[in-house]
């Protein structure tokens, strides 16, 4: 029986129950249709426990892309951008020798959301070293009208 059909089945006893308390029926089958009756709403209550929640309504979700420029695929997706950020400096420090000085600082684009990660070799200048993260909306929906 599903939830819905215990409460029913709890319902039901119920009513015979207050039926045989009015009639001349014993007080032990109206006790026993009472009892039935409680287990009923009791699997009841276990059902819509056991149900799987409704999933949320779906929303947009932004993920932050770690790129470089020198390859034509995202290296990463993240839900944060620490965590992106984090990516490209793991990439960077493995392309110099364990013991060289690394200095990282991330310069954010002022027109859009993304920012790109600089290095700064021991005391030489700091220079580009093409990993990006960007913030990117996931869209919940597909909106024809965004298209036009």
């Amino acid at each position: 029986m599903t939830g819905p059909e215990h409460v029913q089945e709890a319902e039901r006893l119920l009513r015979l129950a207050r039926l045989s308390e009015k009639s001349s029926a014993s007080s032990a089958a109206g006790a026993a249709r009472v009892a039935g009756a409680q287990a009923h709403a009791l699997l009841a209550l276990v059902a819509a426990q056991a149900a799987p929640a409704a999933p949320p309504a779906a929303q947009a979700v932004t993920v932050y892309r770690v790129s470089c420029e020198y390859s034509p695929f995202p290296l990463g997706l993240y839900a944060n951008p620490e965590a992106g950020r984090a990516h490209c400096e793991a990439l960077v420090s493995g392309e110099y020798l364990a013991d060289t000085a690394l200095f990282f600082d991330w310069i954010e684009d002022e027109d859009e959301p993304l920012w790109e990660l600089v290095v700064r070799v021991g005391d030489k200048a700091e220079k580009p070293t093409g990993y990006t993260v960007t913030a990117v909306v996931a869209e919940a929906d597909y909106d024809p009208e965004a298209d036009a």
